[in-house]
């Protein structure tokens, strides 16, 4: 992580002993626990949404939040990512007559790559596995969550669709999209991909032994963080 690296880094060039092994302990003490796969996923548990509500029989639209993934243009196709578990799980839901419709909401997050919609891709890959675009909504102008939620509930009164949303995002996404939420969009959410694991591992490896998933999910959750912070200041 960022901030390991810096304190070891000014550890290294402090003058002072005595800073320089502070330094030192605070660095490898952070270090130990971001990549503490326990710990890790005690945080996890703590933050990801694991509420099951009591969901309506159906839905006319279930909304996916971009962010799983983007358009390969050596492939010239969309290529998923691990997040990917939103798809399947509004797929999924409109085969069983849970959903009516799929809404993907996402546009691009690239700077330089502004015609590459996500959204789109997408709406290519659902075409090509047999969903008709009758059954598709696509929002591909959002760069956020906050656009997201915003953008879609422009597009859903333009076709005046007034009903409830069914939100599909993952489990450590949804206290941030919960914000979003708030004053813009009727809805039930359906968390996927959880990273926590409920059944503990209490064994050594896993208590002791530091693993980058664990650090990977470290990164993954400051940045959740940082962005409930920003957003809930947003909505306050």
């Amino acid at each position: 992580m960022v901030w390991v690296f810096l304190l070891l880094l000014a550890a290294l060039f402090s003058k002072e002993e005595s800073k320089m092994k502070k330094r030192v302990f605070w660095g490898f003490l952070l270090l130990f626990i971001s990549s503490n796969n326990f710990l890790v996923n005690e945080a996890l548990l703590l933050y990801e949404d694991h509420d099951k509500p009591a969901l309506d029989s159906s839905y006319e639209v279930g909304l996916v939040l971009g962010g799983f993934s983007k358009k390969d243009t050596s492939l010239n196709r969309a290529v998923f990512y691990d997040a990917n578990d939103r798809l399947m799980q509004a797929i999924k839901a409109l085969k069983q007559g849970q959903i009516k419709k799929i809404m993907i909401s996402s546009g691009s997050a690239s700077v330089l790559y502004q015609d590459m919609k996500e959204a789109d891709a997408v709406h290519e890959y659902l075409n090509e596995i047999g969903i008709a675009d009758s059954n598709i909504i696509i929002e591909n102008q959002s760069r956020n969550t906050h656009e997201n939620i915003l953008f879609s509930q422009k597009i859903l009164d333009s076709l005046g669709i007034q009903s409830k949303v069914l939100v599909f995002s993952s489990a450590w996404h949804i206290p941030r999209v919960k914000l979003c939420l708030k004053n813009t969009m009727q809805a039930d959410l359906f968390a996927c991909n959880f990273l926590s694991d409920k059944k503990r591992d209490y064994s050594p490896s896993n208590l002791l032994v530091p693993t980058a998933a664990a650090l990977s999910n470290t990164e993954l959750l400051f940045k959740e963080w940082v962005g409930y912070v920003f957003y809930w200041i947003k909505v306050s």
